[in-house]
Protein backbone atom coordinates (compact mmCIF):
# COMPACT_ATOMS: atom_id res chain seq x y z
CA UNK A 1 0.00 0.00 0.00
CA UNK A 2 1.10 3.54 -0.78
CA UNK A 3 1.83 5.91 1.34
CA UNK A 4 2.09 9.39 0.61
CA UNK A 5 2.19 12.23 3.32
CA UNK A 6 2.57 15.77 3.30
CA UNK A 7 4.10 18.63 5.55
CA UNK A 8 0.99 19.15 8.18
CA UNK A 9 -1.36 21.70 7.42
CA UNK A 10 -1.12 24.39 10.56
CA UNK A 11 -3.29 27.42 11.35
CA UNK A 12 -1.97 28.75 13.84
CA UNK A 13 1.25 29.07 15.73
CA UNK A 14 2.42 25.73 17.04
CA UNK A 15 4.80 25.45 20.55
CA UNK A 16 7.14 23.50 18.92
CA UNK A 17 8.35 26.71 16.83
CA UNK A 18 7.57 29.68 18.54
CA UNK A 19 7.99 29.04 21.92
CA UNK A 20 5.18 29.77 24.62
CA UNK A 21 2.13 30.53 23.28
CA UNK A 22 0.29 34.05 24.53
CA UNK A 23 -1.66 33.91 27.92
CA UNK A 24 -5.49 33.91 27.35
CA UNK A 25 -5.21 33.13 23.45
CA UNK A 26 -8.31 30.59 23.20
CA UNK A 27 -6.38 27.79 21.12
CA UNK A 28 -8.70 25.83 19.16
CA UNK A 29 -7.01 21.99 17.96
CA UNK A 30 -9.40 21.59 15.03
CA UNK A 31 -9.97 18.39 12.87
CA UNK A 32 -8.44 19.28 9.44
CA UNK A 33 -12.22 18.21 7.51
CA UNK A 34 -13.44 21.51 9.26
CA UNK A 35 -10.65 23.54 7.33
CA UNK A 36 -13.41 25.57 5.76
CA UNK A 37 -16.47 26.03 8.36
CA UNK A 38 -13.89 26.63 11.38
CA UNK A 39 -13.16 30.46 10.61
CA UNK A 40 -16.61 31.22 9.88
CA UNK A 41 -17.84 29.67 13.31
CA UNK A 42 -15.30 31.93 14.58
CA UNK A 43 -15.81 35.23 13.43
CA UNK A 44 -19.46 34.60 14.44
CA UNK A 45 -18.20 33.31 18.07
CA UNK A 46 -16.27 36.74 18.59
CA UNK A 47 -19.10 38.64 17.62
CA UNK A 48 -20.18 38.09 21.63
CA UNK A 49 -16.63 36.87 22.77
CA UNK A 50 -14.30 39.00 21.09
CA UNK A 51 -11.09 37.04 22.26
CA UNK A 52 -8.03 36.27 19.93
CA UNK A 53 -8.37 32.54 18.86
CA UNK A 54 -5.40 30.46 17.49
CA UNK A 55 -6.81 27.68 15.33
CA UNK A 56 -4.51 24.33 14.82
CA UNK A 57 -5.42 21.87 11.95
CA UNK A 58 -4.63 18.36 11.72
CA UNK A 59 -5.79 15.24 11.97
CA UNK A 60 -8.09 13.93 14.85
CA UNK A 61 -4.95 10.98 15.27
CA UNK A 62 -1.95 13.22 15.66
CA UNK A 63 -3.85 16.32 17.77
CA UNK A 64 -4.73 13.95 20.24
CA UNK A 65 -1.07 12.75 20.52
CA UNK A 66 -0.07 16.16 21.02
CA UNK A 67 -2.57 16.48 23.47
CA UNK A 68 -1.39 13.71 25.48
CA UNK A 69 1.82 15.18 25.49
CA UNK A 70 0.74 18.14 27.13
CA UNK A 71 0.03 20.53 23.75
CA UNK A 72 -1.17 23.92 25.05
CA UNK A 73 -4.77 23.63 23.54
CA UNK A 74 -8.14 24.65 25.09
CA UNK A 75 -10.80 22.91 23.10
CA UNK A 76 -10.21 19.67 21.10
CA UNK A 77 -13.10 19.67 17.85
CA UNK A 78 -12.55 16.17 16.58
CA UNK A 79 -13.44 14.77 13.59
CA UNK A 80 -15.00 11.51 15.88
CA UNK A 81 -16.29 10.30 19.18
CA UNK A 82 -13.03 8.15 19.62
CA UNK A 83 -10.27 10.04 20.14
CA UNK A 84 -12.11 12.75 22.58
CA UNK A 85 -13.29 9.76 24.60
CA UNK A 86 -9.76 8.53 25.07
CA UNK A 87 -8.77 11.62 26.31
CA UNK A 88 -11.64 12.26 28.77
CA UNK A 89 -10.67 8.23 29.97
CA UNK A 90 -7.49 9.89 30.05
CA UNK A 91 -8.56 12.77 32.55
CA UNK A 92 -7.17 14.89 29.94
CA UNK A 93 -10.55 16.46 30.22
CA UNK A 94 -12.40 19.34 31.66
CA UNK A 95 -15.83 18.31 30.53
CA UNK A 96 -17.39 14.83 28.66
CA UNK A 97 -17.47 14.46 25.11
CA UNK A 98 -20.38 16.06 22.95
CA UNK A 99 -21.39 15.90 19.69
CA UNK A 100 -21.52 18.80 17.43
CA UNK A 101 -22.23 17.56 13.92
CA UNK A 102 -22.20 14.23 11.62
CA UNK A 103 -19.61 14.38 8.71
CA UNK A 104 -20.26 12.96 5.25
CA UNK A 105 -18.05 10.74 3.03
CA UNK A 106 -18.03 11.15 -1.07
CA UNK A 107 -16.13 10.13 -3.63
CA UNK A 108 -14.22 12.99 -6.09
CA UNK A 109 -12.54 13.71 -8.81
CA UNK A 110 -10.96 16.35 -10.80
CA UNK A 111 -9.60 14.14 -13.73
CA UNK A 112 -12.58 13.90 -15.44
CA UNK A 113 -15.77 15.91 -15.90
CA UNK A 114 -18.12 12.80 -16.26
CA UNK A 115 -20.40 12.23 -14.18
CA UNK A 116 -19.48 9.27 -11.20
CA UNK A 117 -21.70 6.59 -11.55
CA UNK A 118 -21.15 4.21 -8.55
CA UNK A 119 -22.67 1.67 -10.51
CA UNK A 120 -20.58 1.15 -13.63
CA UNK A 121 -17.01 3.35 -11.97
CA UNK A 122 -14.51 1.68 -14.26
CA UNK A 123 -11.24 1.58 -11.41
CA UNK A 124 -9.18 -0.14 -14.03
CA UNK A 125 -8.19 3.39 -15.29
CA UNK A 126 -7.32 4.31 -11.75
CA UNK A 127 -3.79 5.00 -11.27
CA UNK A 128 -3.82 6.57 -7.56
CA UNK A 129 -6.98 6.19 -5.38
CA UNK A 130 -6.82 9.28 -1.80
CA UNK A 131 -7.84 8.74 0.83
CA UNK A 132 -7.01 10.24 4.31
CA UNK A 133 -4.54 7.84 6.55
CA UNK A 134 -7.02 5.57 8.54
CA UNK A 135 -4.85 5.08 11.39
CA UNK A 136 -4.52 8.66 12.53
CA UNK A 137 -7.57 10.34 10.73
CA UNK A 138 -11.29 8.90 10.75
CA UNK A 139 -12.37 9.89 7.45
CA UNK A 140 -9.60 7.59 6.50
CA UNK A 141 -11.20 4.78 8.45
CA UNK A 142 -14.91 5.10 7.37
CA UNK A 143 -13.14 5.42 3.67
CA UNK A 144 -11.72 2.23 4.18
CA UNK A 145 -15.29 0.80 5.19
CA UNK A 146 -16.80 2.16 2.20
CA UNK A 147 -14.62 0.98 -0.37
CA UNK A 148 -14.95 -2.56 1.62
CA UNK A 149 -18.69 -1.87 0.75
CA UNK A 150 -18.73 -1.36 -2.62
CA UNK A 151 -16.34 -4.50 -3.34
CA UNK A 152 -13.40 -2.16 -4.47
CA UNK A 153 -10.68 -2.55 -1.74
CA UNK A 154 -8.81 -5.42 -3.38
CA UNK A 155 -8.49 -4.06 -6.22
CA UNK A 156 -7.54 -0.34 -4.93
CA UNK A 157 -5.51 -1.57 -1.99
CA UNK A 158 -2.18 -1.05 -3.70
CA UNK A 159 -3.22 2.07 -5.44
CA UNK A 160 -4.15 3.91 -2.29
CA UNK A 161 -1.88 6.82 -1.65
CA UNK A 162 -2.47 8.68 2.12
CA UNK A 163 -2.79 11.94 3.26
CA UNK A 164 -2.15 12.61 6.62
CA UNK A 165 -5.64 13.88 6.87
CA UNK A 166 -8.44 15.41 4.78
CA UNK A 167 -6.16 18.74 3.56
CA UNK A 168 -3.47 16.45 2.42
CA UNK A 169 -5.77 14.28 1.13
CA UNK A 170 -7.61 17.10 -0.77
CA UNK A 171 -4.46 17.99 -2.47
CA UNK A 172 -3.89 14.39 -4.11
CA UNK A 173 -7.42 15.20 -5.71
CA UNK A 174 -6.96 18.55 -6.93
CA UNK A 175 -3.42 17.79 -8.01
CA UNK A 176 -4.94 15.12 -9.58
CA UNK A 177 -1.97 13.12 -8.71
CA UNK A 178 -4.94 10.68 -7.43
CA UNK A 179 -7.40 10.61 -10.63
CA UNK A 180 -10.35 9.49 -7.65
CA UNK A 181 -10.67 9.55 -3.85
CA UNK A 182 -12.79 10.15 -0.90
CA UNK A 183 -13.00 13.08 0.72
CA UNK A 184 -15.41 15.27 3.06
CA UNK A 185 -18.49 16.91 1.80
CA UNK A 186 -17.55 19.88 3.84
CA UNK A 187 -14.82 20.13 1.09
CA UNK A 188 -16.44 19.72 -1.71
CA UNK A 189 -19.08 22.11 -1.34
CA UNK A 190 -16.72 25.00 -0.01
CA UNK A 191 -16.26 27.86 -1.81
CA UNK A 192 -12.60 27.56 -2.74
CA UNK A 193 -14.06 23.91 -4.24
CA UNK A 194 -17.53 23.62 -5.31
CA UNK A 195 -16.59 24.49 -8.52
CA UNK A 196 -13.54 22.26 -8.97
CA UNK A 197 -14.19 18.73 -10.34
CA UNK A 198 -16.97 15.68 -10.28
CA UNK A 199 -18.24 13.96 -7.22
CA UNK A 200 -21.05 12.11 -5.89
CA UNK A 201 -22.36 11.21 -1.77
CA UNK A 202 -22.17 7.25 -1.10
CA UNK A 203 -24.35 5.10 -0.01
CA UNK A 204 -25.12 5.96 3.94
CA UNK A 205 -25.03 2.19 4.78
CA UNK A 206 -21.37 2.00 3.10
CA UNK A 207 -20.17 3.60 6.65
CA UNK A 208 -20.15 4.12 9.91
CA UNK A 209 -22.04 7.91 10.74
CA UNK A 210 -18.80 10.14 11.03
CA UNK A 211 -20.47 11.69 14.31
CA UNK A 212 -18.11 14.37 15.67
CA UNK A 213 -17.49 15.39 18.97
CA UNK A 214 -15.85 18.45 21.14
CA UNK A 215 -14.44 18.76 24.41
CA UNK A 216 -12.85 20.97 26.73
CA UNK A 217 -9.47 20.28 27.94
CA UNK A 218 -7.70 20.34 31.35
CA UNK A 219 -5.55 22.95 29.72
CA UNK A 220 -7.78 25.43 29.45
CA UNK A 221 -7.88 25.67 33.35
CA UNK A 222 -4.26 25.87 33.67
CA UNK A 223 -3.94 28.79 30.78
CA UNK A 224 -6.66 30.65 32.39
CA UNK A 225 -9.15 30.47 29.22
CA UNK A 226 -11.39 27.89 30.62
CA UNK A 227 -14.39 30.18 30.55
CA UNK A 228 -13.90 30.90 27.10
CA UNK A 229 -13.50 27.61 26.23
CA UNK A 230 -16.47 26.28 27.64
CA UNK A 231 -18.20 29.29 26.23
CA UNK A 232 -16.99 28.21 22.18
CA UNK A 233 -18.27 24.77 23.19
CA UNK A 234 -21.80 26.04 24.21
CA UNK A 235 -21.71 28.48 21.52
CA UNK A 236 -21.25 25.25 18.91
CA UNK A 237 -24.97 24.14 20.12
CA UNK A 238 -26.61 27.89 18.97
CA UNK A 239 -28.62 27.72 16.45
CA UNK A 240 -26.57 30.23 14.35
CA UNK A 241 -23.41 28.00 13.98
CA UNK A 242 -25.93 25.23 13.53
CA UNK A 243 -26.58 26.44 10.69
CA UNK A 244 -23.39 27.76 9.48
CA UNK A 245 -22.20 24.14 9.95
CA UNK A 246 -25.17 22.88 7.48
CA UNK A 247 -24.16 25.38 5.37
CA UNK A 248 -21.04 23.79 5.04
CA UNK A 249 -21.97 20.37 4.55
CA UNK A 250 -22.79 18.81 8.10
CA UNK A 251 -25.23 17.23 9.82
CA UNK A 252 -27.08 18.48 13.12
CA UNK A 253 -27.35 15.34 15.52
CA UNK A 254 -28.03 14.27 19.08
CA UNK A 255 -25.09 12.49 20.77
CA UNK A 256 -24.89 8.80 20.73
Amino acid sequence: MKKLILFAVVIGIFLSSCGEPKPNVLRLAVASNLQYVINPLVDAFKKTNPRETEIILGSSGKLTTQIINSAPFDVFISADQKYPLELHEKKLTRTAPETYAQGELVLWSLATNEKLDLNILDLSKIEHFAIPNPEIAPYGKVAVEALKFYGWYDQLEEKLVMGENISQTNQFIISKNAQLGMTALSSVVSEPMKKQGVWTTLNPDSFTPIRQDVVVLKKAKERGTEAAATAFVNFLKTEEAQNILRTHGYKITQAK
